[in-house]
C-alpha cells in the first residue's frame, strides 16, 4: 500500500523552516504546510511565512508534548528543522510523532556523514546516533539525509569569507574534498523523496550540488564573480578561549562552528566516500542549482 502524503508539519520555527517553507510552496503546492514555532519567551516570526488557506502556524513551548501531539493530529509527515545537537527534543518529537499517527519522520540531519571514520572523535557523532537508535525503535517511517555542508553557511565570514574586500582566510592548506549543497537543493531532495518515502524508508539519502575543496570554491567564486581573491592560510581555528568577541552568538554557536571548520579541513564533509556513492540519480526529478547562481546571490548581500 503507498503512503500517501499531503500534510507535512516543519517543526522547529527557524530560518531552516522559512527556507522549506518557501521551497515546498514554489516546487510542492499541493501539500499542506503546518509550521511549529518552539520558543522559550521570544517569539519571532520569518516575514514571509503567514498563515492563511494551504498553511497554519502553530506557537508550542519546548517540552509541551501534549500540545505538539494535537498539533501533528491529521498530518502525514514531519520535517525536523531544529539544531542537530538538540538531541532531547528530537527525541520527544519522535515518540509525540508516533503517538499522533504520523507516518514519516525526517530528523534534523541534513549535513555531515558521522559514518564517516574521520568523525569518530566528535560530539555530533554520539548525539545523531541516539537519534538513528530511537527512530529504529518506532514504527515510524523515516529517511536520514546526509548532504554536506550548506553552501549559504560556507559562503559566510565565520568560514573566512570577506566578500566586501574580495578575499578569503583558509584553515589548513585548503585541499581537502567536501560536499556540498544548497538549502533550496536540500529543501526539493528531502521533499521529493518524503513523497515517495516507500522507496527510501530507513535508509540514508546520500546528496550533493557540489564536491568540491576550499581551493575549488575560491576559483569558482573568481570565476563567477570577476574578481581576483586575496588567499591568506591559517594552519589550525584558533581555540575557543582566544576568541575576543561572539558577534553577539552564543559561544555554544561558536563551538560548534570550530568544530565544523575542522571537519572542512579533514575532508569530513564528504558524503560520496566509498563504497557509498550519491544518490541524487534516484530523484531525477530535482534540477540542481548552478553553482554560478549561488555565488553571485551570495556574492551580492
Amino acid at each position: 500500500m503507498t503512503t500517501e502524503i499531503k500534510r507535512i508539519v516543519l517543526y522547529g520555527g527557524n530560518k531552516l523552516s522559512m527556507m522549506f517553507y518557501l521551497g515546498i510552496r514554489k516546487y510542492f503546492p499541493h501539500l499542506y504546510i503546518t509550521v511549529v514555532y518552539l520558543y522559550t519567551g521570544f517569539i519571532n516570526i520569518p516575514d514571509p511565512i503567514a498563515e492563511n488557506a494551504w498553511a497554519k502556524i502553530s506557537y508550542i513551548k519546548y517540552g509541551d508534548y501534549d500540545t505538539l501531539e494535537a498539533v501533528f493530529r491529521g498530518n502525514d509527515a514531519i520535517i525536523c528543522t531544529l539544531d542537530s545537537k538538540d538531541t532531547r527534543y528530537q527525541i520527544g518529537l519522535i515518540n509525540t510523532a508516533e503517538a499522533a499517527g504520523i507516518k514519516v519522520l525526517v530528523p534534523t540531519h541534513y549535513g555531515i556523514d558521522v559514518d564517516t571514520p574521520i568523525l569518530s572523535k566528535y560530539s555530533q557523532r554520539v548525539d545523531i546516533r541516539k537519534i538513528y537508535r530511537a527512530l529504529k525503535k518506532s514504527s515510524l517511517k523515516y529517511i536520514i539525509v546526509a548532504a554536506g555542508f550548506s553552501v549559504e553557511d560556507f559562503l559566510a565570514q565565520h568560514f573566512g569569507w570577506d566578500f566586501a574586500n574580495n578575499s578569503v582566510l583558509i584553515h589548513g592548506d585548503g585541499t581537502s574534498v567536501n560536499s556540498f549543497t544548497p538549502i533550496a537543493d536540500l529543501v526539493r531532495y528531502t521533499v521529493a523523496a518524503v513523497l515517495r518515502i516507500d522507496e527510501f524508508h530507513g535508509r540514508k539519502l546520500r546528496i550533493a550540488t557540489y564536491t568540491l575543496s576550499v581551493l575549488d570554491w575560491v576559483a569558482a567564486v573568481e570565476a563567477a564573480t570577476g574578481q581576483k581573491f586575496l588567499v591568506g592560510h591559517q594552519k589550525q581555528h584558533p581555540p575557543l578561549r582566544d576568541l575576543k568577541k561572539t558577534n553577539g552568538m552564543p559561544v555554544a554557536w561558536w563551538r560548534a562552528k570550530c568544530e565544523m571548520i575542522n571537519i572542512l579541513d579533514q575532508g569530513g564533509g564528504l558524503v560520496d566516500w566509498s563504497p557509498h556513492p550519491l544518490d541524487n540519480n534516484l530523484l531525477p526529478e530535482v534540477v540542481p542549482t548552478p553553482i554560478n547562481e549561488i555565488i553571485q546571490k551570495a556574492y551580492s548581500l
